[in-house]
């Protein structure tokens, strides 16, 4: 009996040893503040990220415009997954009196680097239609990109759903066309069936809000790469009228979509190529929240995706939204295991205090290849206020069982805007390809009324990216977190010049179980994950070692 007692106060010390070993290897880094003295608006008080992630994403600014730029939208061609396409709302040309463009930029590189950003030529659609707003990106198999917006004349009015095309891999987009007009056409997303097997493969989907017609929602569909478009089809009809529609593609070709009226979260699908959809149903409620920075103060809108990659959740449905029903905004999710029938009960993804008073926003869904899950939003939990904010990324490999939650921002936005015509937009977005995750979202952290589009470079296979200009002093392993862990753990190092490097994992028999990484990493602080879900609870052993001598081990504890 003593021996038993003894093995076990052996285990509590050595648990407690290892979490005080994540709180003291735990660091936060100083970001360099980019204020502009030029600017009208005085610079706000800098914070730090959470520590929630120890080592900060590269961000990069995309649109890289004094002017404000909101409501982006981004796409990975599955052709070639270096190709990347963002959009967005676009003030460059005004802003005071607003003069709404829609700007674009692409990426060779999977996200890393981006062209000079670009305004899409608003005189392809004739009639006067001289400027136009809510971008929407999707792309074909053939690896063509198309831009939908809803187009205005110089008054900012007669409201038409358009598209536009790029044959070249987004570098231009010199067709653009009008498909539906004279309704109040608002809100509108796209999508492309790019389903292995599927029967409408290569359709594209686009869903809008009619708004001279109580808000109702409807989907129009070409089936030759936007050449023609079929006649639209009303989804959403009053009872169930709303605005802010997401729509995808599923595992049979079924088209979703989602929509609000701001306390119901109301689905629809489709199960012929978009031609006739469901009755609508609602798959989740609960009372709008207050959004500090949004356009109206509590709009905020859902998002669909579905895994169409083949493997065990092949066909499951999944839904991201915001509501208020513990006071502050929260992201709840829910998911369909048959094709939309029913809906499980809904999880709340932020991982902070519940009722505390912070606000989370905005999500926006992505799901890869493999079958991972990735929302992005904004998040206040650490930040002065509810008007300042920061990226965070929610990823789930589980199919939505469990989340973890990292902050993407390097550095914290406040959300100013210079009239009620520019505002801070609606909603941002994400795309989930392979192992790059290719996030959006609206950041001001120059100060002013300077809204950019801002990305995170993210690899889930190599973690965080090194923090640009932050070259460590010496070669460091840290501590694992969490640990214990269940499944999944972070693993920090840091190498202060170029290297090549491996880390491995041992079990508590020396027999290695993961070979984390093996080759040439630049210096910097990295984070490497590693998913457990494959071997037992235990003790096991991480190991880096590099080419210049450096070899270090340290423990972490694994308890399913």
């Amino acid at each position: 009996m003593k021996k038993i007692q003894f093995t076990i106060l052996c285990l509590v010390l050595f648990v407690s040893f290892t979490y005080s070993q994540d709180v003291r290897f735990t660091k936060s880094h100083d970001v360099r503040n980019d204020y502009n003295p030029n600017l009208v608006v005085p610079p706000y008080v800098y914070y730090p990220p959470s520590y929630d992630n120890a080592l900060l994403y590269s961000n990069v600014n995309i649109s890289n415009n004094s002017a404000p730029q909101n409501e982006p939208s981004v796409k990975i061609s599955r052709k070639n997954p270096n190709r990347v396409v963002a959009a967005w709302r676009d003030f460059r040309i005004g802003s005071n009196p607003a003069i709404r463009r829609v700007g674009y930029s692409y990426s060779t590189d999977a996200g890393a680097t981006w062209s000079a950003s670009l305004l899409l030529d608003s005189t392809l659609l004739g009639g006067g239609l001289l400027r136009n707003s809510d971008a929407s990106v999707t792309v074909d198999t053939a690896g063509n990109f198309y831009i939908t917006t809803i187009g205005l004349n110089n008054s900012n009015g007669n409201d038409v759903l358009a598209i536009y095309k790029s044959t070249d891999g987004g570098m231009t987009f010199p067709t653009g066309q009008v498909l539906a007009s004279g309704q109040g056409e608002d809100k509108e997303m796209v999508t492309t069936d790019l389903t292995p097997g599927s029967p409408f493969r290569n359709n594209i989907y686009i869903s809008w809000s009619r708004l001279n017609n109580a808000a109702d929602i409807r989907v129009i569909r070409s089936t030759n790469a936007g050449a023609t478009w079929l006649t639209p089809v009303t989804v959403g009809t009053a009872g169930t009228n709303g605005q802010g529609s997401d729509i995808t593609v599923g595992a049979n070709g079924e088209v979703y979509v989602i929509w609000t009226n701001y306390n119901n979260q109301y689905f629809s699908k489709s199960t012929d190529g978009g031609a006739t959809f469901s009755t609508p149903t609602s798959i989740a409620n609960g009372p709008s929240a207050n959004i500090p920075w949004g356009q109206t103060g509590n709009v905020t809108f859902p998002s669909i995706a579905a895994d169409v990659s083949g493997g065990s959740r092949n066909g499951y449905v999944y839904v991201t939204w915001c509501d208020g029903r513990n006071d502050a905004g929260d992201i709840f999710f829910t998911r369909s295991t048959d094709h939309g029938s029913t809906w499980s009960t809904a999880l709340r993804i932020n991982n902070d205090a519940v009722g505390n008073g912070k606000v989370q926003a905005w999500p926006w869904i992505a799901v890869n290849d493999s079958g991972k899950i990735a929302i992005v939003f904004f998040d206040t939990r650490n930040t002065p206020n509810n008007t300042t904010i920061e990226a965070w990324l929610a990823r789930s490999n589980d199919g939505g069982l469990t989340f973890t939650n990292e902050v993407m921002s390097s550095q914290q936005s406040p959300t100013a805007t210079p009239n009620t015509d520019v505002r801070y937009g609606d909603y941002i977005g994400v795309d989930f390809w392979g192992n790059k995750v290719v996030p959006v979202w609206t950041d001001e952290r120059a100060g002013g009324f300077d809204m950019d589009i801002y990305t995170a470079v993210i690899d889930i296979t190599t973690g965080i990216q090194p923090v640009a200009g932050n070259v460590p002093a010496k070669f460091e392993l840290m501590q694992n977190y969490p640990n214990p862990f269940n499944p999944t753990t972070n693993i920090n190092f840091s190498i202060p010049k170029k290297s090549n490097v491996t880390l491995s994992v041992f079990d508590i028999t020396g027999k290695e179980v993961a070979n984390l990484i093996s080759g040439d990493y630049e210096a910097g602080e990295h984070t490497i994950s590693w998913d457990a879900s494959s071997v037992s609870s235990g003790v096991y052993f991480y190991k880096l070692t590099t080419t210049d001598g450096f070899n270090e081990t340290r423990k972490m504890i694994l308890i399913k």
